[in-house]
């Protein structure tokens, strides 16, 4: 008897040794660290995500952006965007894609998700650079010469100096791009700039000119600053309002592509037309 118990001692012995291997070798295969391969795939998103982001982000911007500040990011109506996001930070430029900047012809999106604001400005930071390639060639010294002597500060106000008849180019730099710029010294009734709140409400073509003429026979010409369905208000050239109702006119017209502000096609060399935009970029409101 004392026999068999020391050969089940054994067993029992051998079977549990056993277990012990059987247990530990399948605790190995679930703590074995992954393959260094794999564990970078698992870390880092695919290259194939990434383009696709980018994708989305440049998509994004053209169906958004695009319209102002051209289809690469370059300026148009608004400024150059290259290197913003550098300057100013992702946060930043993410909040001014959802939020506007108040005062400025930037609206904020109502439409725009924050995932999709933040796709955009990963895009944008992909461009790189600061875009230089995009901004004038001109010598902003000789610029500020031809602003002064050109009477320009007649019309416009700088700073709190000059006229009240065009719109204030104070901030104009930040505002809007190099060639924006150039094609309205150029052309300085195409592509005005829209105001107002949009499709459903009073939107409306700003410095459009318009030409009333009373019951009397008395003629105004003037840039509209105010209109509704019943009366329109008009600044002529000396800056003085003229309100209307407009039933009691004899007629009203629209004169699309006039402008008080003189073309500089044949005053102004292509230099010196370089010279005033890169004087006009500089211009971006800071004392």
């Amino acid at each position: 008897m004392g026999r068999e118990s020391a050969e089940g001692a054994i067993r029992r012995f051998q079977f549990e040794a056993l277990l012990v291997v059987v247990c530990a070798l399948n605790l190995a295969a679930f703590c074995v660290p992954p393959a260094a391969g794999q564990e970078a795939q698992t870390a880092q998103p695919s290259s194939s995500s990434a383009s696709v982001d980018l994708d989305q982000g440049k998509r994004l911007f053209q169906e958004n952006c695009a319209q102002c500040h051209g289809v690469d990011a370059s300026g148009g109506d608004g400024p150059d965007l290259h290197g913003v996001p550098a300057a100013l930070g992702d946060d930043a430029v993410q909040g001014i894609i959802r939020r506007g900047i108040a005062g400025t012809a930037m609206p904020g999106s109502s439409t725009l998700s924050d995932k999709e604001a933040k796709t955009i400005v990963v895009y944008l930071r992909s461009l790189g650079g600061t875009g230089d390639s995009a901004k004038p060639v001109g010598d902003p010294a000789k610029g500020e010469a031809l602003y002064k002597s050109s009477g320009c500060s007649g019309c416009h106000m700088i700073a709190g100096q000059g006229g009240s008849i065009g719109p204030e180019l104070s901030r104009i730099g930040a505002m809007r791009g190099a060639s924006n710029l150039k094609a309205r010294l150029l052309n300085p009734g195409q592509d005005l700039p829209q105001v107002g709140d949009g499709p459903f409400g009073n939107r409306w073509t700003q410095y459009l000119m318009f030409r009333a003429v009373d019951k009397d026979g008395s003629v105004v010409e003037g840039v509209r600053v105010g209109e509704d369905s019943f009366t329109i208000v008009l600044k002529d050239a000396t800056g003085r309002f003229h309100g209307f109702w407009k039933p009691d006119l004899r007629s009203l017209e629209k004169e699309p592509g006039k402008s008080f502000m003189p073309s500089f096609k044949d005053t102004l060399t292509a230099t010196q037309m370089d010279d005033l935009v890169a004087y006009l970029m500089t211009l971006n409101g800071a004392q």
